[in-house]
């Protein structure tokens, strides 16, 4: 999977190549892909709508009154844009709100201009009720999604009624906006199901890696355990049973070297505790979500079971450092409640990533004298020959953190 960043700033890139973007990343660009899609089609659709609206207000001698007529059309296009470049909770909001006002003044507008074109059904006049309902979801959640949709079909289908009861006209709001809601509704849940099923295949993976790795933990101690017994106990048992009368004293010192071997020795691991990823970056990566539980900002951590069980201590170390400065930002800066920290390696390369849904940032528009970015991530990445790459918008941030593996401690 190639790269791909959300809205936003672009990417910073320093040295190393670039690592595919895990899943749960890869879901909420697609949930943003779609939301842009419907804004664009909402937008431009606002505009031939008010090219329909001269057409038909020509076909009744009515074009005079076309200027005030295609202005709530115009108007919706323009909020539409504006949701398209920010989307924001605001924003959206300001996008139903303004454009149920355009919508109930569709009906009063064009039935006082032109009465006959009430006949024509309520193509005309659900539109801007159409467009509603593209309004997208928010935060790149594909539940977001269902919600904002369920919404806005409310909004629209109140305000045509709303509008065409003030134009005295018969109320029929048109299977437009149904139609359209119900497709986004069903892309959306669609969305939804499979962000739910990876998460939960994710946690499957990462339960039944875990798993594994205590099974190969404990058979390797199991082997440990046959060897000592066959190249001790056994041994000197088999020693023993071969003596006819006293033991000879070099035999005696053998068998004491055994005796203080085995009690000075075990066969247990050293650490039983150990990161179950396998991996000293593993434990530290978990033990550093765990600081945060009372920070206000719950971390998920993923992939820790991918990561190689070695790796250059000084390259660790700064990975280590990095993070916790960006969950740092995300606790005093990005306004939300979650983060996730994706862990993955292929070939020398390993990456972090930090992802929340919060408030992003343009990242060249941060200020000199803000040195958390800069110094605090960049620089003790770079330092080591990694890279480190931002991806920030309105649906929130991703910090990409790469170093080379190298060779070292674990």
């Amino acid at each position: 999977m190639t790269a791909v960043g959300v809205r936003g700033a672009g990417p910073r890139r320093v040295g190393l190549r670039t690592i595919g973007l895990p899943r749960p990343v890869a879901a909420r660009v697609v949930v943003t892909g779609l939301a842009t899609t419907q804004r664009v089609v909402a937008a431009i659709g606002s505009l031939l709508a008010a090219a329909i609206v001269v057409d038909a207000l020509v076909a009744v001698d009515a074009l005079a009154a076309a200027p005030l007529l295609v202005t709530p059309f115009i108007g919706v296009g323009m909020l539409a844009l504006v949701l398209l470049w920010r989307p924001t909770v605001l924003t959206a909001g300001l996008y139903l709100l303004g454009g149920a006002v355009f919508s109930v003044a569709v009906p009063v507008l064009i039935l006082d201009s032109a009465p006959e074109l009430e006949s024509t059904g309520p193509y005309l006049f659900n539109r801007i009720a159409t467009a509603l309902c593209l309004v997208g979801a928010i935060g790149g959640r594909a539940l977001s999604g269902v919600l904002w949709t369920a919404l806005a079909f409310i909004v629209a289908q109140a305000s045509v009624s709303i509008g065409l009861t003030l134009a005295e006209a018969t109320v029929r709001t048109g299977l437009g906006p149904l139609i359209v809601a119900t497709i986004a509704v069903a892309a959306y849940t669609t969305l939804a199901i499979a962000q739910r099923q990876t998460e939960r295949r994710l946690a499957v993976l990462t339960a039944t890696a875990a798993e594994q790795s205590e099974v190969d933990r404990r058979r390797s101690l199991e082997l440990r355990a046959a060897a000592v017994v066959h190249d001790t106990i056994l041994a000197d048992l088999a020693l023993i049973a071969r003596s006819r009368g006293p033991l000879e004293p070099r035999t005696a010192e053998v068998l004491d070297e055994h005796l203080q071997t085995l009690a000075s020795t075990t066969v247990a691991d050293p650490e039983p505790a150990a990161p179950r990823s396998g991996s000293a970056l593993g434990a530290a990566l978990l033990e550093l979500a765990r600081e945060y539980q009372w920070s206000g900002v719950r971390v998920d951590v993923s992939g820790i079971e991918l990561l190689p069980e070695s790796m250059a201590s000084r390259a660790r170390h700064a990975l280590l450092g990095a993070a916790r400065a960006a969950l740092d930002n995300v606790v005093e800066h990005a306004g939300t409640d979650r983060a996730e920290l994706v862990a993955g390696a292929r070939g020398d390369a390993v990456s972090v990533l930090i992802v929340d849904d919060g408030r992003g940032f343009a990242a060249d528009e941060v200020a000199e004298d803000r040195l958390g970015l800069r110094t605090s991530v960049t620089q003790r990445i770079e330092q080591v020959g990694g890279s480190v790459r931002v991806w920030s918008g309105p649906e929130g941030t991703t910090v990409m953190l790469t170093v080379p593996r190298g060779e070292g401690a674990r």
